[in-house]
């Protein structure tokens, strides 16, 4: 599996062009894409190209809701004045929808998250 294809998937997710412009943005962006990687590696075990591009896929749409997840910490869930209410979209909700969908997708490619191999 390829970090560079994992990131550049995550800027198609996200939108995040990750050019320099915010060097402390960019790192938490590749440093998210990162994370999920490893973790993705540690889990699978997979080993052709096409299982590859899936699970590249899974680890950006994974750090695309951990960004999400983190821009939304500190934002109010809607706006409002005593004439008008603007509810904020919720990206989180968005982009943990992608991240299903892509896990679902690599399925078979993961080993099941609920096994546990040991004596009871």
């Amino acid at each position: 599996m390829n970090m560079d294809q994992v990131v550049e998937k995550f800027c198609r997710y996200s939108g995040e062009t990750l050019d320099g412009e915010n060097l402390e943005r960019d790192e938490l962006c590749r440093s998210l894409c990162r994370e999920c990687l490893e973790e993705i590696r540690a889990r699978g075990c997979c080993w052709d190209e096409r299982g590859w591009q899936a699970l590249e896929s899974l680890a950006a749409a994974q750090a695309f809701y951990q960004l999400a997840l983190v821009d939304g910490c500190g934002e109010p869930d809607y706006v409002s004045s005593p004439e008008l209410k603007i509810e904020l979209g919720d990206r989180a909700q968005r982009a943990k929808r992608l991240w299903e969908e892509k896990r679902r997708a690599c399925g078979k490619l993961l080993p099941p998250e609920d096994f546990y191999f040991g004596q009871a």
